[in-house]
């Protein structure tokens, strides 16, 4: 999930490690008292500046970056057109972590556990399986999924340690801080608009590098998803009915 080019290796280990550099971006410095302030996405900040657009003649997507005043944090999202209504993609969203979980001979997952689920929520203990020599990278996420009076519908994640009983290794890389967002808002013919967003500390980390990465990171999580629904309406598995 990086632009960035890498020699001699292969495609799947230059999205590991781009993986990598993401979830490594999102951890805290020790002892900075900013970045442990709770957000929210969607909380008043700074406007929203468009940084990049599709280039075609009808672009499809926009991605947007604001500063998160009071913090060290960065947001980022991304604004595209999906085929689907906004049920179809939440509950596609959700379906692929369920899948992911059940799922014993995952290579990328090596440990993926839904630890507690309910209509509304998911907790999420989770070991990424990095190249070498890097260690892997272990996350505890809390999904929070909404409907909003006007139709939209969307999901919340942010990280999850003081729910998680999993005590830190040495022999892994704890992803202190991971936060985002899906929201799916109805438009006309049964599609929705769609908007994810990403946040995290950018360290001292220049811009020419993260952007690249976390651009690769939101449009890749776009196209999957409108593809993932696209496949499930053609083979006449819509979610409306459950």
């Amino acid at each position: 999930m990086i632009s960035i080019k890498i020699p001699n290796v292969n495609k799947r280990l230059k999205n590991a490690i781009g993986f990598c550099l993401l979830c490594v971006l999102s951890i805290p410095a020790t002892g900075c008292h900013s970045t442990k302030r709770t957000l929210a996405p969607g909380e008043e900040n700074q406007g929203w500046a468009m940084v990049k657009v599709d280039k075609n003649d009808k672009p499809s997507w926009a991605i947007y970056t604001r500063k998160i005043v009071g913090t060290d944090f960065l947001e980022y999202k991304i604004e595209g057109g999906i085929k689907s209504s906004p049920k179809v993609c939440v509950a596609a969203f959700k379906q692929d972590l369920q899948n992911q979980a059940a799922d014993p001979k995952s290579k990328k997952f090596p440990t993926y556990q839904i630890t507690n689920e309910s209509k509304d929520c998911l907790l999420t203990y989770v070991i990424h399986k990095e190249p070498f020599p890097l260690k892997d990278t272990e996350m505890s996420v809390r999904y929070t999924f909404f409907n909003d009076e006007d139709g939209s519908a969307g999901v919340r994640w942010k990280e999850a340690w003081n729910e998680c009983d999993v005590q830190p290794s040495k022999k892994l890389n704890r992803i202190e801080t991971f936060r985002g967002s899906w929201k799916f808002s109805p438009t006309s013919n049964n599609s929705c608009q769609a908007a994810t967003s990403v946040q995290f500390d950018p360290k001292k980390m220049p811009l020419w590098l993260v952007e690249p990465m976390v651009f690769k990171f939101l449009k890749g999580g776009l196209e999957d998803l409108g593809k993932t629904t696209a496949k499930k309406m053609s083979n006449n598995l819509t979610y409306d009915k459950k």
